[in-house]
């Protein structure tokens, strides 16, 4: 797999534009051989955590470790990392307003939101606290992330607000139907990353 084939398919391209044909090739290229590495490096997981590492957490984590190689100081590198995953969530949003578009969309979303997060952020990666799931709001704290356990690994934690943001902009896709609320996270130094999902009458 490359870098590429995940979440980041147009980074290439956003090299070029950004920093110019040569620059931007010797940086794409410094993140597609970081990435690789961090394949290689990849701890024996299953195949959930296996598609989070290769497609999701990685690719902005090799882009960050290429700009900071490069000389770009952690707030620059942070803003173009930043830029890269916005674009990447803009593809959830559009998802998620494909469900808001549904006259039940609250409803549908309670029903199965507690076996997705079962499915896709299992136990070996997430601790999941639930609070609330009823007619009104869908309410969980994450206790432990992945992405937060292995930026943390990688001696780049302040990484994992981008992440973060991410949620922010891919949730912003349920309105009108449903609001997304947060009061912090892990990756931005709250003690949990909380989740709340308000039903909106419309």
């Amino acid at each position: 797999m490359t870098i590429l084939e995940t979440t980041f398919p147009f980074l290439e391209e956003l090299c070029a534009q950004t920093f110019g044909a040569q620059a931007g090739g010797a940086i794409f290229q410094a993140a597609e051989d970081r990435y690789q590495a961090l394949l290689r490096e990849m701890p024996d997981a299953g195949p959930v955590l296996r598609d989070h590492f290769q497609r999701k957490l990685y690719p902005p984590l090799a882009y960050y470790q290429a700009l900071r190689a490069v000389g770009q100081d952690q707030e620059t590198a942070l803003a173009h990392v930043s830029a890269a995953s916005r674009r990447a969530a803009q593809a959830k949003r559009s998802d998620m307003a494909k469900l808001a578009r549904l006259p039940f969309a609250y409803s549908i979303y309670r029903l199965f939101v507690k076996s997705y997060m079962l499915k896709n952020f299992p136990d070996a990666g997430w601790e999941t606290q639930w609070v609330r799931c009823d007619s009104r709001e869908i309410h969980f704290n994450l206790r432990r992330c992945v992405y937060w356990d292995k930026v943390r690994a990688h001696g780049c934690p302040e990484l994992c607000r981008v992440y973060c943001e991410n949620d922010n902009i891919a949730f912003s896709g349920l309105l009108p139907r449903i609001r997304f609320q947060r009061s912090g996270t892990l990756g931005t130094g709250g003690d949990c990353c909380d989740f709340h999902f308000f039903r909106q009458r419309t």
